[in-house]
């Protein structure tokens, strides 16, 4: 697992309005005033990422105690999402960077251009939108939950420090 280099922490994270389902959009803007977490994945139905969001809909109630959203993002289309998530239980969005396709993980620097996949990275938002936290791991390792809660806690206690 390494460090994402851009977008650099404190940075605004780049605003995106995609998908969520056939008839629904999500815009990021629209979740300023909590924290979020994107997470990006290379597609729906492969092992790893089927491990990798079964264990954040495991943990979703740790990502709920801290407040914050969590947002799957692939280039798959939303129909595949919608059979994906249910077929694994997924609660969480599942966005869809379909068309044009890999926007949004190109606007993070985080899409495998080879393939045309989005990496396994990770972003942790504060509540005004800016990035405190990244990380992308090869695509064929689960990332897991513990840097996603780290950097939720640390927010939290900037929050409490800064009251």
């Amino acid at each position: 697992m390494t460090d994402v280099g851009w977008p650099e922490r404190g940075r605004h994270a780049p605003d995106f309005c995609l998908r969520s389902g056939p008839d629904r959009w999500l815009t990021l803007s629209q979740l300023r005033g909590r924290p979020v977490v994107l997470a990006f994945y290379p597609a729906d139905w492969n092992p790893v990422c089927s491990d990798q969001m079964a264990l954040y809909q495991a943990v979703l109630p740790e990502f709920t105690h801290f407040g914050a959203a969590l947002l799957g993002i692939s280039v798959d289309g939303v129909w595949c999402h919608r059979a994906w998530a249910e077929d694994r239980g997924i609660t969480f969005p599942l966005l869809a960077d379909f068309e044009p396709k890999g926007e949004v993980a190109r606007a993070y620097h985080a899409y495998r251009l080879p393939e045309g996949v989005a990496e396994r990275a990770l972003f942790v938002l504060d509540r005004d939108g800016h990035i405190t936290w990244a990380q992308v791991s090869p695509p064929d390792v689960n990332p897991g939950a513990d840097g996603i809660l780290t950097a939720l806690e640390a927010l939290t206690y900037e929050r409490q420090v800064v009251s």
